[in-house]
């Protein structure tokens, strides 16, 4: 199945590589489906729901999606409107001219390493010039090797998902290493050190990630005050919910949430 986005701007001028900038509007609900390639999709503006494997997996802007060849997923926009920029990847293609074998999957790619390149290829997808093109097949190159470091396949111990799956459930709790490694059985340095470098960054860095991912659709989706939203992600109180929630995206709650709801889905706070 190819995207089903409008396609804003798309390009494929050098083999295995397809640049896209995708729209979706608010709302849009695409059933369970597939795609004949996989892809990198770094999102620019909005939030939406993937669902994989039986979990719903929450993106909001700036974060990185890995979808593999004929993984059946399906996507909900919420209640903005949905822009993406998609590197779609030809395997074979890539297997021949570069000799790279493309991950099967990426549990969550790392949003540190992954989104810089991918902003850099859209960059270069809007402002193209002679050289624009050279450009982003160096950065391809860049985010596959990145995208294989993050994965560590060889070096991911079996343990580390019921890890993953820990903090993605009790991301609320006030969560502590010492906690997490009595509830999987291996020591607090061995999940520190799986974690960071499997992830590229450290478990409390994750655990505030998906409190700002949560606070996000909070705040699109409801009218709960700043103050509750805080509590409810796991924030302390609402000026560390603030200040944490600025760091990662740029505005404070209240700046996200003007520039992101209408009067018609939310009330002013």
């Amino acid at each position: 199945m190819r995207h089903s986005g409008e396609v804003v701007r798309s390009a494929s001028e050098v083999i295995g590589i397809t640049c896209l900038e995708l729209f979706y509007p608010a709302g849009l609900h695409i059933e369970t489906h597939a795609h004949e390639h996989p892809f990198f999709a770094l999102t620019l503006d909005g939030a939406f729901v993937e669902k994989f494997r039986g979990r719903e997996n929450h993106y909001s802007r700036h974060s990185v999606l890995y979808q593999g060849a004929g993984h059946e997923h399906s996507f909900t926009a919420q209640r903005a409107d949905v822009r993406c920029f998609v590197v779609e990847l030809n395997t074979n293609d890539i297997d021949r001219r570069y000799s790279v074998r493309l991950p099967e999957s990426i549990p969550r790619p790392s949003e540190s390493t992954l989104a810089p390149l991918l902003t850099a290829a859209y960059r270069e997808l809007r402002h193209r010039d002679a050289s624009s093109w050279l450009a982003i097949e160096g950065i391809v190159l860049q985010l596959l090797v990145n995208a294989r470091r993050s994965n560590v396949e060889r070096g991911r111990p079996a343990w580390l998902e019921r890890v993953e799956e820990l903090v993605h459930d009790q991301f609320q709790q006030p969560l502590t290493l010492a906690h997490i490694a009595n509830e999987i059985g291996v020591t607090a340095a061995q999940i520190s050190s799986a974690f960071r470098r499997v992830h590229g960054r450290c478990v409390a860095d994750e655990q505030r990630r998906l409190r700002v991912e949560f606070a996000s659709r909070r705040l699109v989706n409801s009218d709960a005050s700043l103050a509750d939203i805080a509590i409810e992600a796991g924030f302390a109180d609402q000026p560390h919910f603030t200040r944490t929630f600025k760091r990662a995206t740029g505005m404070t709650p209240a700046q996200y949430r003007a520039t992101l709801c209408t009067k018609t889905f939310c009330a002013s706070s």
